[in-house]
């Protein structure tokens, strides 16, 4: 996605774990605790940024019980959001099978690029 740098504005929200090691391991080498504090997910974003270098801006969404941004965005497991220069939505992608076909962000970013030129 360095293609997209000066393009548009990245940014990632990291929610809660979808297989902690307390909830629903799957056997991952990288195991956390779900999160019961915001200085746990703080901690455990910032060994992910330490281990795999990521230089997207990374927000915390805060550990509650009822979660307004999963709530609103449904963003777990994973989601990949595009919002125009409106400030709209207008492209969520669908994962399958855990990932996601990186065309189809690529033209939906370029749709939105195109869109405001």
């Amino acid at each position: 996605m360095d293609f997209y740098q000066d393009r548009v504005d990245m940014i990632t929200v990291d929610i809660e774990e979808a297989h902690a090691l307390d909830e629903w391991p799957i056997g991952s080498r990288i195991c956390y605790a779900q999160s019961k504090c915001d200085d746990d997910r703080i901690r455990i974003a910032n060994d992910f940024i330490k281990a795999t270098g990521y230089r997207i801006p990374l927000l915390i969404d805060p550990v509650s019980k009822n979660n307004p941004f999963s709530e609103v965005y449904s963003a777990w497991p994973i989601r990949f959001y595009v919002i125009d220069h409106m400030r709209k939505i207008s492209y969520i992608a669908q994962p399958i099978e855990g990932s996601y076909p990186v065309e189809l962000i690529k033209n939906a970013l370029d749709e939105a690029i195109q869109k405001c030129q």
